[in-house]
C-alpha cells in the first residue's frame, strides 16, 4: 500500500501540461472551435506556458539535486496555465468533466509539497475524487456528458455514473483502509471508463480531453498493475534521464519552432488567397455589371433604335431586342416598357409574356432615377426564375419616355465557375436587403446571406475587410469580404482553418510521434547502453585499484570508439606514462649516480696530485730541505695543471646549472673569430707542449669580424680541440679549419682519432652522455663539455654537429655562426 500512496499528482500534471501544451503548440488550430474561443486568440502563449512550467516540473523530478526554484518555477506555471485553461474553457462554456478534474488538479498540486514530507502523494487522493464527481455528475445531468464528452455512449451515460461511483467509493475506501488489493481493482475498473472515455473524445476530435484521458487511463493502468517503484539511481537512470531529455526536448522544441513558421506562413497565405478570391470574383462582376450596363445604355442612346422605337416599328425593336438576348448576347432576356409600365415590346425568352410591370420595384426606381442606369434588387419572374435587372430609360422627344430592361438569370450566375478554391464557400449578396445572389455550396438564391449571420451585417459594411468567426457547427473560418464597385454587391469568400491547416497538424502529428517514439528509444537504448557502460567503468575501477601497486602491466580494454573507450585508453597511456616516467625516474637516479661516481672521481682526480705535492712542499720546507728552479718550476706547472683542471669541471658543472635555472647569457660585441682560433691554438699548444707538433689550424688571409660572445666562443673552440686532442693518439694531427660563408662563419675541428659509433651520434650533445667507446677509452671529463657547446651555438643562433666514419676513424665537429648573434639581432 506504501507504493501506492507514494504515486504524487505532479506526475500526472506533468504529464498532461506536456500533451496538452505540445497539442497547443503543434495544432493550435484544433483548437478553433466555440469551445475554445475565449483562449484562442492565445492558444499557442497557453501551450508554451505549459510546456515551459512541466518542462521544468519534469527536470525537477529526475534531477532532485538541483535548486528547488526550478520546481517552484515550473509548479506556478503549470498552475497558471491550468487556472487560465479551467476558467476560459471549463467555466465559461460551462463543461462539467473539465471544471472536476482541472479543479481538483489545482487543488491537490497545491496541497502535495505538505504530504510528501509524510512521504505521501496525492495521486490516488485525485482519482478517487474526479471518480466520485464524475459519479453524481452523470446521473444528475447526463445531457452535459452527451454534449462535451460522451456521445458515443448516449442514454447508458447514467449506467456509467453508477460504475464512476461505485470504483470511486471501492477506491476510497481501499486507501483510507490501506487495502492495496481493492485499490488495484478499483483502479482497473476505472482505466476501462476512462478508456473509453478517451475513445469517445477522439472521436470528437477533442486534443485537450484525448490527452487528459488518455493519461488518466495510462495512470489507472500503471497503478493497477506495478508492484515495485523503479529505483532511479545509478548510470543507467542517468543514461536515460540524459538520453531522454537530450533526445525528446530539442525535437519538440524544432518541431514547435517548425510548426509555429509553418503555420504563421500558411496563414498569410491563406489570407492573402482569400483577398486574391475576393479580388477576382469582385473584378469579374464588376466587369460584367459594367458590360451590361453599358451594352443597354448604347442601345438606349441609338439613333436608329429610338427612331423604330418612337415610328412603332414593332419588327425593327424585335431584331435589336433579341441581338441582345441571343446566344452571343449578354443578356438573358430583355424587353421594353413605356411610361405606364405596360410592355411595348416582349423578350422571346419569357414567352413573349406581356402585361403591366409598373408594380416592379425596377419600373419604380426607373421612373425616379431620371436617365442614370439602375441594377435592380434580385426577384423572382412570373415563372417562378431569379433574376436581376438593369433598366434604362430611352428618351424619344416631346416628353416621351420607354425604358429598356436587360435580365440577368440568377440561375446561370450561379452555374458560372468559381475562380476560388474548391475548398473556399463564396457568397454574393445584395446589400439592400441582404438577399443571396450565389453561393457555390448549395446554390440558393433570394435567400437571407449566410455571411449576414456569420459574421454580422456590420463588419460587412466596409468596403474589404478580413476577419475569423465560427460556424454552425463551432468551428473557426477565415472570411474575407469586398464590395463590387459601382454595384450594391458584396463578395464573402469564407475558409474553414482547420481543413487549411490540415499539413501542419500532419507535420506537428508526426514531430510529437517523432519525439514519442525517440524517447521511447532512449529508454531501450538506456538499459543496453547503461548495462555495457557498468560492466566498462567496473573495470576502469579496478584498473585503477591496480594503478598503484606493481602490478602495471595491466591494461583496461578499450571497446569501440566512444567516451567510454577514449577513457580507457586514456587510462592505458596515463598506465604507460607512469611506466615511461618511472623507467626515466629510474634512468635518471642511475644518472645522477653515475655523474656523482663521476664527479667525484674527476675532482678526486687532481686533489689526489695536489695534495701530495703540497705534503711534499711542507716536509721538503719542514726539513728545511731546498728545491732547485727548475724542479721548483715544474712542481708549480702540476700544481697549475691540476687547479685548471678543477676550474674547468666546476666551470661545467656551474654552467649546466645555468643552463638548467635559464641564466646562461651572452654579451655579444664585435671580434675576429679567426683571431680567437689563434690564439686558442696557441694557448693548447704552449700548455700541452707534447701536443702541439699534431695540432694544425687553417685561417683565411682577411679577418673574420662579427658580434659574438668572445669568452663563450673562446670556450666552445676550447672543448672541441681539447676533445680532439684527448681522443686522437699522439702524433696523429687534429687540424682547425675558418671558413667565411655568406653572413656566416664556420668552424671545423677535425681529428683521427677512436671516432664514433652511428648509433651514438644523436645523443652526443646530450648532458652527462659518453659514447661506449669514449668510456671504454678513460679520457676524463663528465660529460657536460658538449652540452655546453650546443648551447653556446645555438645561443647565437647558429647549430652544431659531428659527422664519424665509424669507430677509429676519426670525427669532425662543425660549427655554423651567423654574423651576428640572435640575442643581439633582436
Amino acid at each position: 500500500m506504501e507504493l501506492l500512496e507514494r504515486a504524487r499528482v505532479e506526475w500526472f500534471a506533468v504529464a498532461v501540461g506536456l500533451m496538452v501544451g505540445t497539442s497547443m503548440v503543434f495544432v493550435p488550430y484544433e483548437f478553433g472551435s466555440t469551445l475554445f474561443q475565449y483562449i484562442y486568440p492565445h492558444v499557442r502563449l497557453l501551450g508554451s506556458l505549459f510546456l515551459v512550467g512541466a518542462g521544468l516540473m519534469l527536470i525537477a523530478l529526475m534531477y532532485p539535486a538541483w535548486p528547488s526554484f526550478v520546481g517552484w518555477t515550473g509548479r506556478a506555471l503549470v498552475l497558471a496555465a491550468v487556472a487560465v485553461y479551467w476558467w476560459a474553457v471549463c467555466i465559461l462554456p460551462v463543461s462539467l468533466t473539465g471544471t472536476v478534474v482541472y479543479l481538483f488538479l489545482m487543488v491537490l498540486l497545491v496541497m502535495e509539497p505538505r504530504t510528501l514530507r509524510r512521504g505521501q502523494g496525492q495521486l490516488l487522493v485525485f482519482l478517487a475524487c474526479v471518480a466520485l464527481c464524475f459519479g453524481p455528475l452523470m446521473l444528475w445531468a447526463p445531457q452535459d456528458f452527451v454534449r462535451f464528452a460522451l456521445a458515443s455512449i448516449g442514454p447508458y451515460v447514467r449506467w456509467v455514473g453508477v460504475l464512476f461511483l461505485l470504483l470511486g467509493t471501492l477506491l476510497a475506501v481501499g486507501l483510507w483502509r490501506r487495502e492495496p488489493l481493492s485499490c488495484r481493482v478499483a483502479l482497473g475498473g476505472l482505466s476501462l471508463l476512462f478508456l473509453h472515455m478517451t475513445v469517445a473524445v477522439v472521436s470528437r476530435r477533442s486534443w485537450s480531453g484525448m490527452s487528459v484521458y488518455a493519461v488518466l487511463t495510462a495512470v489507472c493502468v500503471l497503478l493497477a498493475g506495478v508492484r515495485r517503484w523503479p529505483v532511479l539511481v545509478g548510470v543507467r537512470w542517468r543514461l536515460f534521464r540524459g538520453m531522454a531529455l537530450a533526445s525528446v526536448l530539442p525535437i519538440l522544441g524544432v518541431g514547435a519552432v517548425a510548426s509555429y513558421l509553418a503555420q504563421k506562413a500558411l496563414e498569410a497565405e491563406l489570407h492573402g488567397k482569400t483577398r486574391q478570391t475576393v479580388a477576382a470574383e469582385s473584378a469579374w462582376l464588376e466587369q460584367t455589371a459594367a458590360m451590361a450596363s453599358s451594352m443597354l445604355q448604347v442601345y438606349s442612346q441609338g439613333p436608329a433604335f429610338i427612331a423604330q422605337v418612337r415610328a412603332g416599328n414593332r419588327e425593327g425593336i424585335r431584331e435589336r431586342l433579341a441581338m441582345l438576348e441571343g446566344p452571343s448576347g449578354l443578356f438573358d432576356a430583355a424587353w421594353l416598357l413605356d411610361e405606364t409600365g405596360d410592355t411595348l415590346m416582349t423578350s422571346a425568352r419569357f414567352n413573349r409574356v406581356q402585361g403591366n410591370f409598373a408594380y416592379r420595384a425596377y419600373f419604380q426606381e426607373a421612373m425616379k432615377g431620371g436617365a442614370r442606369v439602375l441594377l435592380s434588387r434580385p426577384f423572382l419572374s412570373r415563372a417562378n426564375l431569379p433574376f436581376v435587372v438593369i433598366t434604362v430609360p430611352m428618351d424619344l422627344g416631346a416628353g416621351r419616355r420607354t425604358f429598356l430592361v436587360g435580365a440577368l438569370s440568377l440561375e446561370r450566375l450561379g452555374l458560372q465557375p468559381a475562380l476560388a478554391s474548391p475548398d473556399y464557400h463564396v457568397e454574393i449578396f445584395d446589400r439592400r436587403d441582404g438577399s443571396l445572389l450565389r453561393e457555390t455550396d448549395r446554390g440558393s438564391v433570394l435567400a437571407r446571406a449566410p455571411a449576414l449571420d456569420l459574421v454580422g451585417a456590420d463588419a460587412l459594411t466596409r468596403p474589404q475587410g478580413l476577419t475569423e468567426a465560427f460556424d454552425g457547427s463551432g468551428h473557426r473560418l477565415v472570411v474575407a469580404h469586398a464590395q463590387v464597385a459601382g454595384t450594391p454587391w458584396t463578395v464573402v469568400v469564407t475558409a474553414r482553418l482547420r481543413e487549411s491547416f490540415a499539413p501542419v497538424t500532419r507535420m506537428g502529428a508526426w514531430v510529437v510521434a517523432i519525439a514519442l517514439l525517440a524517447g521511447a528509444l532512449s529508454l531501450v537504448l538506456s538499459h543496453w547502453v547503461g548495462r555495457d557502460v557498468a560492466q566498462r567503468l567496473e573495470t576502469l575501477r579496478d584498473g585503477f585499484a591496480v594503478l598503484g601497486t606493481p602490478s602495471l602491466e595491466r591494461r583496461v580494454p578499450a571497446r569501440g570508439d566512444d567516451e567510454i573507450a577514449q577513457l580507457a585508453l586514456g587510462f592505458n597511456d596515463m598506465a604507460a606514462r607512469i611506466d615511461r616516467t618511472q623507467k626515466e625516474l629510474r634512468e635518471a637516479i642511475a644518472i645522477r649516480d653515475q655523474f656523482l661516481s663521476m664527479a667525484s672521481h674527476e675532482l678526486r682526480t687532481p686533489l689526489t696530485p695536489l695534495k701530495a705535492t703540497l705534503d711534499l712542499l711542507v716536509r721538503q720546507l719542514g726539513a728545511g730541505q731546498g728545491m732547485n728552479p727548475e724542479r721548483q718550476r715544474d712542481t708549480i706547472a702540476r700544481l697549475n695543471r691540476q687547479v685548471d683542471r678543477l676550474t674547468r669541471l666546476i666551470g661545467d658543472m656551474l654552467d649546466v646549472s645555468r643552463l638548467q635555472s635559464g641564466r646562461f647569457t651572452l654579451t655579444v660585441a664585435p671580434m675576429d673569430v679567426a683571431a680567437l682560433a689563434r690564439e686558442v691554438v696557441e694557448r693548447i699548444q704552449v700548455t700541452r707542449p707534447e701536443r702541439a707538433a699534431q695540432l694544425s689550424l687553417e685561417l683565411p688571409t682577411s679577418p673574420l669580424v662579427g658580434r659574438w660572445d668572445e669568452q663563450r666562443l673562446d670556450q666552445l673552440l676550447t672543448n672541441l680541440v681539447e676533445n680532439a686532442l684527448r681522443y686522437s693518439p699522439p702524433g696523429t694531427p687534429v687540424v682547425v679549419r675558418v671558413f667565411e660563408e655568406a653572413d656566416a662563419v664556420r668552424v671545423e675541428v677535425e681529428d683521427r682519432g677512436i671516432g664514433i659509433p652511428a648509433e651514438s651520434l644523436s645523443q652526443l650533445f646530450t648532458p652527462f652522455f659518453r659514447a661506449r667507446n669514449a668510456a671504454e677509452h678513460y679520457a676524463g671529463g663528465l660529460g657536460l663539455g658538449l652540452a655546453i657547446c650546443r648551447e653556446i651555438v645555438e645561443r647565437h643562433g647558429g647549430r652544431i654537429g659531428a659527422r664519424s666514419d665509424g669507430p677509429g676513424k676519426g670525427t669532425c665537429f662543425t660549427v655554423w655562426l651567423p654574423r651576428a648573434a640572435v640575442s643581439d639581432a633582436a
